[in-house]
């Protein structure tokens, strides 16, 4: 095989891998857009995830983006948005911090001071992991307590007609006929 036959492949498997991680990254989006409502809804735009409200789209990245100007209206959320973004703010760089640590301590050392290490960055990580986890349901308690403090909308986002509501269902249980008597 000459080099020109190498070459000339290798130019294809390229072109042909950055037109499939394009094809995927547009493949990767949502085409429904939520109503205007006051209501905070997500939504996924070129592989990113975006809280959008009343069209305003909002990047949500590691640390949970700027929820907290999207419920700033309802003080009960935007302190759980504040609280979310300062423990996602910790959690993401301590759990990644505690993974480069079990790396170093398998790839690079060896004996007891490796299984220290890998010890430690095993803590670091399951802190950071913690943090993560108690930041993300802070998201989703600022994003419900928006939510349920927006006026309600009357049709159904979807089919423009009312929801269909069981006869005998009782108020405050979503019109599901049930957890009816």
């Amino acid at each position: 095989m000459s080099n020109r036959t190498t070459t000339r492949r290798n130019g294809c498997v390229g072109v042909a891998l950055a037109l499939t991680v394009a094809l995927l990254q547009a493949a990767c989006s949502t085409t429904y857009q939520p109503r205007p409502t006051g209501r905070v809804g997500v939504v996924i735009h070129h592989a990113a995830a975006m809280y959008v409200k009343d069209g305003r789209e909002v990047p949500i990245g590691p640390f949970g983006g700027d929820l907290a100007s999207l419920v700033a209206d309802t003080p009960a959320a935007a302190m759980h948005a504040r609280k979310s973004h300062t423990q996602l703010a910790i959690g993401v760089p301590t759990y990644l911090t505690g993974v480069a640590g079990v790396i170093v301590g398998i790839a690079a050392l060896s004996g007891p001071v490796g299984w220290v290490v890998i010890g430690i960055g095993a803590v670091t990580a399951g802190s950071g992991l913690g943090f993560m986890g108690s930041g993300l349901t802070h998201a989703v308690d600022a994003v419900n307590i928006n939510n349920d403090a927006a006026p309600n909308s009357i049709g159904c986002p979807v089919t423009g007609q009312q929801h269909a509501v069981a006869p005998n269902a009782r108020p405050g249980n979503g019109g599901n006929a049930i957890n009816a008597p």
